[in-house]
C-alpha cells in the first residue's frame, strides 16, 4: 500500500501552526525568566541584610559601617559594609589584593549575592576615585559587583546622626591621613521607631556603598555607569537607584524583611526615614519631598 507523503499546503500549515505557538510561548518563557530572575534579586536583598542583622547581633546592635577610610585613600582599599558582612554571607566578594591593589579585570567574576540578576552593569567601569582618572571594576572597592547599597537617611527622623551630612544609624569611620579618625553618625538598631517600614539596603547601579531619598531622583552615575564627580543640583544625572520594573524597587527592611516596593510609595510612606528630620525641610536642603517626586517623574522607569 502506497504511503502518502505530506503535501505543500499541509507542510506550511505545520509551520504556521509552530510558528504560532513559538509567538505565543516564547514571551511567557521570557516573563517567567525576568520574574525568575526578580525573585532572585529580592532573596539576594533579603540575605544581605539579614547578614546586616546578624553582625549587629555580634555589635551590641550596632550595624556595620558604611565606609571606613580615609577620604585621600585610593577608594579601593576602604573597606565597606560588604567586606564587614562577607564572613555571615561567604557568598561572592574577593580577597583583598597584596598591597590594596585594584581589581581591574571583569570576566568570569563570582558576586555571588551580592551581583544583582536583574542587572548586567554590576562590574561595569566606573571612575570611581573622585577625578584620579583610575577605570574601577565593580564598586568602589572593586572587590564586590555594585548593586546593593545601604539607606544612609535612616534614623535621621529620631534624631540620630547628623542631618547636615544625612549619616542616620549607620556610621561612616572617616577621616584625612594626616589627622584622628572620626565617626559619622552611628547608632544601634533600637534607635528605629519603626523599623518594619525603614530601608535599610536597597537596589543600585552606583559604586557607593550609600545612597539616600535624593537619589531616588538622581544619582552619580551617567549612562555608561561611570559614576560622576558630585551630583550637582543643576545637573542631574541617572537615578541611582536600581528599578526592577514597573516603578519597583526591592527593599530589605531593618526588621529583616524584604519585598518590592513602588518608588513612589517609598517617599509618600516616608520608608527612607528623613522627611520629618529636624532640619531636613528648610529652604537650604534640596531637594525635599516633593522636588525628588518631580524628577523621578522625568525618567522612564519611574513613571506611574
Amino acid at each position: 500500500m502506497d504511503r502518502k507523503a505530506f503535501t505543500l499546503i499541509e507542510l506550511l500549515v505545520v509551520i504556521a501552526i509552530i510558528a504560532i505557538l513559538a509567538a505565543i510561548l516564547f514571551p511567557v518563557f521570557a516573563q517567567a525568566k525576568a520574574a525568575a530572575k526578580r525573585t532572585a534579586d529580592i532573596s539576594n536583598t533579603k540575605n544581605l541584610g539579614l547578614g546586616m542583622l546578624m553582625y549587629g547581633g555580634d555589635y551590641d546592635d550596632n550595624p556595620a559601617p558604611m565606609m571606613q577610610g580615609a577620604w585621600d585613600w585610593p577608594r579601593h582599599q576602604y573597606i565597606i559594609w560588604k567586606d564587614c558582612v562577607l564572613p555571615y554571607i561567604k557568598n561572592g566578594g574577593k580577597a583583598p589584593l597584596a598591597g590594596g591593589a585594584a581589581y581591574t579585570g571583569t570576566a568570569n567574576e563570582d558576586g555571588g549575592i551580592f551581583a544583582s540578576p536583574t542587572w548586567s552593569g554590576s562590574w561595569a567601569s566606573a571612575s570611581a576615585d573622585d577625578g584620579d582618572g583610575s577605570n574601577l571594576f565593580g564598586d568602589a572597592t572593586t572587590r564586590f559587583p555594585r548593586s546593593y547599597s545601604l539607606n544612609q537617611d535612616a534614623g535621621l527622623n529620631e534624631g540620630v546622626g547628623s542631618i547636615n551630612n544625612q549619616a542616620g544609624v549607620i556610621p561612616w569611620v572617616a577621616y584625612w591621613s594626616w589627622e584622628t579618625p572620626y565617626a559619622t553618625g552611628g547608632g544601634s538598631y533600637t534607635s528605629l521607631g519603626n523599623p518594619a517600614n525603614t530601608i535599610l539596603l536597597t537596589g543600585t547601579e552606583d559604586p557607593y556603598p550609600n545612597v539616600n531619598a535624593p537619589m531616588m531622583c538622581y544619582g552619580c552615575a551617567n549612562g555608561s555607569g561611570q559614576a560622576q564627580n558630585g551630583c550637582a543640583e543643576a545637573n542631574p544625572q541617572l537615578t541611582a537607584i536600581r528599578s526592577v520594573g514597573n516603578a519597583l524597587i526591592d527593599i530589605c527592611f531593618f526588621d529583616g524583611h524584604a519585598k518590592m516596593v513602588n518608588g513612589y510609595q517609598s517617599l509618600s510612606t516616608d520608608m527612607w526615614d528623613v522627611f520629618q528630620a529636624p532640619g531636613w525641610n528648610v529652604p537650604a536642603q534640596w531637594p525635599g519631598y516633593v522636588q525628588i517626586e518631580e524628577y523621578m517623574k522625568g525618567y522612564k522607569e519611574w513613571n506611574p
